[in-house]
């Protein structure tokens, strides 16, 4: 091998173990070579790295660099898959607009089929997070159809983890736990430890569906080890934004609000709309169970500007339903009407 395919090999190897930074040094080697080729997809994978740690300013900022020399290379695949990151970026801060442009040209681009696949994956995403749950899970059923036909486990794993949740949002729950647990198997017999702590998470908050707290919270406190052990921040907010809810739902709220805010907190660093505008919703109907409208009313309103940026309009018909019932509590004059560009 040469030495450009060793370190590649280093850097997906120690990646998959969730070793991220042995996989960004293998990386970062990758990218000091002269040649163009090994040296893009060097930047691309650091990218990469950059996105599952949350940095997604430099994320975009690698992301682009690479994108820049694959175009100067004509290698289509290459720039499929780059603009495929450029899209999960975008879906993760809430620019869907942006994020379905990339994907757009991640598909038409897209040779191989496993990236095919995975560009499909992306497609399903930004499809849930816009409400649309049928063409979501349509794109994860075709993603699951493609990997499964070439025996890509990893690509099958993520698009598996999709398609539960796909199933969640439609309530088809016997469908959802079927995919979570053969998404699992996988993980584990793959090592991946990424999305191990994803599919848990999200077993969690079935579990939290189904009031099996005590099952969603050690769902949940596994979760949140292992991102805490990746040093995924995006990872352990989401971790804590679930078991906000549970605490929450389990009438705990004492226990609820710091792990809340701490959410809110990572969210608001990193950019993550979706993430904290659900968090601040939380947060929000915590602090109306204690009866504190103001700072009820803080936190809704909080939610409510960031849904309004990403036009969730279903997310926002149901904050502003909430604002209404909390108007006849508040004092005579003051106002809660919240004004939207």
């Amino acid at each position: 091998m040469s030495e450009h395919e060793i370190a590649l090999a280093e850097g997906d190897d120690a990646e998959q173990r969730g070793d991220l930074q042995a996989a960004s040094a293998a990386y970062r080697r990758l990218s000091s070579f002269e040649a163009p080729g090994p040296a893009t997809q060097g930047l691309f994978r650091l990218g990469r790295i950059a996105w599952r740690q949350g940095r997604l300013d430099d994320a975009l900022e690698l992301y682009e660099r690479a994108r820049a020399a694959a175009i100067v290379l004509g290698d289509d695949d290459l720039r499929a898959a780059i603009e495929n990151g450029v899209g999960s970026v975008y879906c993760q801060r809430g620019i869907f607009t942006q994020a379905r442009s990339a994907f757009a040209i991640a598909s038409e681009l897209a040779v191989s089929a496993p990236l095919r696949g995975r560009v499909q994956i992306n497609i399903g995403a930004l499809a849930l997070l816009v409400g649309d749950v049928e063409e979501a899970r349509a794109s994860y059923e075709r993603a699951v159809e493609i990997l499964d036909s070439i025996d890509d486990e990893e690509g099958l794993t993520i698009a598996l983890h999709n398609l539960a949740l796909a199933h969640s949002e439609e309530q088809d729950w016997d469908a959802a736990e079927r995919a979570f647990e053969r998404c699992l198997l996988l993980a584990e017999k793959r090592g991946d430890r990424g999305l191990i702590a994803g599919a848990t998470l999200n077993q969690a908050e079935l579990s939290c569906e189904f009031e099996r707290y005590p099952e969603a919270l050690e769902r949940s406190e596994k979760s949140l080890a292992i991102f805490g052990e990746l040093q995924d921040e995006s990872g352990r907010a989401a971790a804590l934004r679930v078991q906000g809810e549970i605490y929450r739902k389990m009438h705990q709220l004492e226990e609820a609000e710091p792990r809340l805010k701490e959410a809110i907190r990572i969210a608001g660093r990193l950019q993550l709309l979706t993430l904290e505008a659900e968090a601040a919703r939380e947060l929000g109907m915590v602090k109306v169970g204690r009866g504190d409208v103001t700072s009820a009313t803080k936190w809704l309103r909080r939610a409510l500007a960031r849904f309004s940026l990403m036009s969730a309009d279903e997310e926002i018909h149901a904050i502003e339903e909430q604002l209404q019932a909390l108007k006849p509590w508040r004092p005579s004059g003051e106002n809660t009407t919240v004004k939207k560009r």
